[in-house]
């Protein structure tokens, strides 16, 4: 299968943010790979740890690397996604800015919680604990915050439906690896079929790499979300100027 290099960048962006990035018209399925499209919106009840690396080239020639983790816990009809955010590495003065009564919103930093309702669409939450504010996102403005209205994409951290324009090569366990290799560069999905979750998504081309790993983690004593007594309620509308 040929794709133009802007909807292969649109499938690497998809892959790689954990489901967060814009949508893209490839995601529609034609046929279903074994572990892929079919039992979407399946499987248990996880928590996991995500580390991402990207590599880049500049046009000075220099490479630069970015590192970043994410916490991921998956329970029926909910995805809470929070960034591992070091300690010191976000101070009071970085964070306030302008008016006290005007602070920006730190998209990065606060925690997303998404939920499906009864109709099966997803609703998007953004959780600042320094702020001890949850913040509704409307689905217009879903864009502003890097998140793309998909719920396969944020409960399998990629949507099933990527893995229906790659090679699937023969099981091994309850893994499937997925290439594809062409003039852009190659992408290679491992994908666990028992959890629905990739085990590890590589990308490289002519202007850098990425990669994303995922592991198991034991569930927290208390989970995040039961923990926002004393949170106030806002909108993304109440941070816009």
């Amino acid at each position: 299968m040929r794709t133009n290099p802007a909807s292969r960048r649109q499938l690497l962006q998809a892959a790689l943010a954990c489901g967060l990035a814009a949508a893209a018209p490839w995601a529609t399925a034609q046929s279903t790979p074994q572990g892929g499209a079919q039992g979407v919106g399946s499987g248990p009840s996880l928590d996991l740890l995500v580390r991402h690396t990207s590599v880049s080239l500049g046009a000075d020639g220099i490479k630069r690397t970015a590192e970043f983790s994410e916490r991921v816990h998956r329970r029926p009809q909910m995805v809470w996604i929070e960034r591992v955010i070091p300690p010191h590495a976000h101070s009071d003065e970085e964070h306030a800015k302008g008016h006290k009564a005007h602070k920006h919103l730190d998209v990065a930093a606060a925690a997303r919680w998404v939920t499906r309702d009864e109709r099966g669409e997803p609703r998007l939450r953004l959780v600042s604990a320094e702020d001890k504010v949850v913040i509704d996102i409307a689905r217009t403005d879903y864009g502003n915050v890097g998140f793309d209205g998909s719920w396969p994409a944020a409960w399998h951290l990629i949507d099933p439906a990527v893995l229906q324009q790659l090679k699937a090569a023969a099981p091994v366990g309850d893994t499937t690896t997925y290439t594809r290799q062409d003039a852009n560069g190659r992408l290679t999905v491992v994908w666990n079929h028992k959890l629905m979750v990739p085990v590890s998504v590589e990308s490289s081309g002519p202007q850098g790499s990425r990669k994303t790993v995922v592991q198991a983690i034991p569930a927290p004593a208390t989970p995040p979300w039961a923990r926002l007594d004393g949170y106030g309620k806002k909108d993304y509308s109440d941070y816009l100027d």
